[in-house]
């Protein structure tokens, strides 16, 4: 069995017989998700990820998926809560990462605290997050991009995003089931979140339409494997180590 089926399968499994809500189980709508973002037949991670050929490229129909509606603006993640940094900075960069990706845990916890450091603080770089599950190899990530925008809609974006990548570093989650799901609202208790309100926004899948969205445009921007970083719109891929950023940056600065 592929992964890709694993994943469904054990989404299938864990379905309730209610109106599909997610009480530590992926509900009808995740599980739509899962199809799509399967259908665009990306399942690649970090620098060793190879492009795939043109031949064999999913129809561009695959990546205009149909989602319901969004939901209303007051219930949206502001864009800022994702980002750090100067939006008015002469560098902006985009990362799309995946919560399960071993080669964006190493961006994570080696090259982003330098990054930080020198160039976002400092107000030469700001950083924008966008999620790019890969399901196929990844069956926990999408839940875990469902936490850490749930999280934004409370402020702790950013906290909740280094404790999943350190979660997943140390296997306290891997397979998106309702044990991970219980593991990532203890995390949100650490991080004094409020739970509930963080429950209901996965149960109600307030974020779905965001993570699609993020996915589509990664994709129609080329991104085929994490982490892809877009640096004031060009391509910088993999987790390489921060004197490759500092040259990168600099040259730029430099213009």
């Amino acid at each position: 069995m592929s992964s890709g089926s694993g994943i469904l399968t054990s989404f299938a499994r864990q379905r309730t017989k209610d109106e599909g809500r997610y009480h530590g189980r992926p509900s009808s709508f995740v599980l739509h998700l899962v199809f799509v973002l399967l259908a665009l037949g990306l399942a690649a991670c970090g620098r060793e990820a190879p492009p795939r050929a043109a031949a064999t490229a999913a129809p561009a129909a695959a990546q205009q998926p149909t989602f319901a509606p969004a939901p209303p603006p007051s219930t949206q993640v502001a864009p800022e809560q994702r980002a750090l940094g100067d939006p008015n900075a002469p560098i902006t960069v985009i990362e799309y990462g995946d919560f399960q990706c071993p080669f964006c845990h190493s961006f994570v916890s080696e090259t982003k605290p330098q990054l930080e450091a020198q160039y976002i603080n400092t107000g030469k770089v700001y950083f924008i997050y966008r999620d790019f599950p890969l399901v196929d190899i990844h069956p926990g990530a999408l839940l875990a991009a469902h936490v850490a925008n749930c999280a934004a809609d409370q402020g702790g974006f950013w906290p909740m995003h280094d404790r999943l990548f350190e979660g997943a570093a140390m296997h306290e989650w891997s397979s998106g089931s309702g044990e991970d799901f219980k593991t990532f609202l203890g995390y949100a208790q650490d991080l004094q979140l409020d739970v509930g309100k963080l429950q209901q926004c996965i149960n109600s899948n307030q974020q779905a339409a965001r993570i699609a969205a993020d996915y589509r445009a990664g994709a129609e921007r080329g991104v085929r494997s994490t982490p892809t970083f877009l640096v004031n719109g060009q391509p910088f891929v993999g987790a390489r180590p921060y004197a490759d950023w500092q040259r990168y940056l600099d040259s730029l600065l430099a213009r």
